[in-house]
């Protein structure tokens, strides 16, 4: 299943991504761009199961409120760490 969906921080999304598929076994990718001036990610949950997919949007929601509300644009580094550079 794939959703596209405007989000305030995208960039917080590579890291809460990173640490669900980390904590969960996933393999949840996404990609972000900019259309017309707002800022959309496109998260492919590839075979992820319901009940993880559910848990996943529903904690991303709340991450998203979070730093909207406090004008901020990621998550704590320690709690959060962006994924590995790829070569």
């Amino acid at each position: 299943m794939k959703v596209t969906k405007i989000m305030y921080a995208p960039t917080a999304v590579t890291q809460f991504t990173y640490r669900f598929n980390k904590e969960n076994n996933t393999h949840i990718e996404h990609t972000h761009e900019i259309i017309e001036g707002s800022p959309f990610v496109k998260i492919d949950f590839k075979e992820t199961s319901r009940d993880l997919v559910f848990h996943y949007s529903y904690e991303l929601g709340s991450l998203q409120k979070y730093l909207a509300q406090k004008g901020e644009e990621l998550l704590p580094l320690a709690d959060y760490p962006f994924p590995p550079e790829k070569e």
